[in-house]
């Protein structure tokens, strides 16, 4: 019985090689572009080591709803990449932003 599983487990194994053809999308598919950005006012910086970060549309995995403009403090190092929009083959896709 011990010869039949390994026969049973080596054939199994055999048949489950995957070869990647391409690496998968980048961000999430959307329903489409984001709406036009909101003005906002600037309030004044809280601290010098604070950074503005411009409000921008966030999808929610079922819409976009916009986040306000804030301060932040960047953490050691750090940059802040805005979100991104973009079409691809016919599709939308969003890249939240973040610190880098």
């Amino acid at each position: 019985m011990k010869g039949y599983r390994t026969i049973v487990a080596a054939a199994l194994f055999a048949g489950c090689i995957v070869y990647p053809t391409a690496p998968p999308p980048r961000g999430v598919a959307v329903s489409g572009p984001p709406p036009a950005p909101v003005e906002e006012p600037q309030p004044p910086r809280p601290s010098p080591s604070a950074l503005w970060v411009s409000g921008y549309w966030h999808w929610n995995g079922f819409q976009y709803v916009w986040v306000p403009g804030h301060w932040e403090v960047s953490p050691p190092q750090g940059h802040w990449r805005p979100p991104r929009y973009e079409q691809r083959e016919g599709t939308y896709f969003y890249e939240s932003g973040g610190w880098r």
